[in-house]
């Protein structure tokens, strides 16, 4: 990973397009996503590498391998959905504790009986992740993978922030905005045929079917890598590196520090 040195958002630009959000996405993550949630459970996992054209699982073990643990560490998995990242990080270091927090119970359930077949044990809490309900500084290190994309950022992550120990680490993958506008109008038109395909595969119900242009439009409105670098910074993060995919950062990879006072 590198530092990240670029300073392109400012507060006020944060503020207004986190506004902005709000304004094209507010009815959809209220209404929609949390429909698509119960339906998506029985096959996210072999659905994102069937859109991702196998690539998912190289995504989730590259963020994996970014993350430091050491044992008895307390860890929180924000939008935790099936545990995929808690199971992996208890596999990588059995001693820690991982708690996940996600608002979709359908989730959750399939992500319990994901880590009961795999004989671990993972806290689990139904929640909506703007608001986390743990005491400030709890744990040494939080995660959030594959659903920034989803939430309000200027509420989650100074919620983030706030729950984090002095001296912890928040580490975040996502599908970014890629920094070259080529490779954004190209990666955009395929993903709404890969998640064309990929619904009509897994027979996706209809507002899964109604959310494709969504995902895309998603992606469009967020951040590129150094903006969320940036965005981390804005909160009060140090230490912030990313680290970028492959086709112009479309996934994005960002390990940030909450330095002891």
């Amino acid at each position: 990973m590198k530092q990240n040195v670029s300073s392109s958002i400012t507060t006020e630009i944060f503020e207004q397009r986190e506004k902005h959000r709000r304004s094209l996405f507010s009815n959809v993550w209220s209404q929609m996503v949390p429909k698509v949630f119960k339906d998506v459970p029985r096959y996210y996992r072999p659905g994102n590498i069937v859109a991702s054209l196998g690539l998912w699982e190289i995504w989730v073990w590259q963020f994996v391998r970014t993350i430091n643990l050491l044992p008895q560490y307390q860890v929180l998995d924000v939008c935790a959905g099936t545990n995929d990242v808690g199971i992996r990080l208890r596999k990588k270091e059995p001693l820690i504790s991982v708690t996940a927090i996600d608002r979709s119970q359908e989730m959750q359930i399939e992500g319990q009986r994901r880590a009961k077949k795999t004989g671990l044990q993972i806290a689990s809490i139904i929640q909506d992740v703007h608001e986390l309900p743990f005491p400030d500084s709890s744990f040494d290190v939080i995660t959030l993978q594959a659903a920034s994309r989803h939430l309000q950022l200027d509420k989650v992550l100074p919620e983030i922030f706030r729950v984090l120990k002095p001296g912890g680490f928040f580490y975040h993958c996502d599908m970014l905005k890629p920094n070259n506008p080529v490779v954004e109008w190209l990666y955009l038109r395929f993903l709404r045929i890969s998640v064309f395909m990929t619904s009509m595969i897994f027979g996706s119900t209809e507002t899964t079917r109604k959310c494709n242009g969504y995902f895309g439009d998603a992606i469009h409105h967020f951040y590129t890598t150094d903006e969320f670098s940036d965005v981390l910074q804005l909160i009060g993060f140090s230490n912030i590196k990313c680290k970028r995919s492959i086709w112009g950062g479309m996934v994005g990879f960002h390990a940030a520090q909450k330095v002891s006072i």
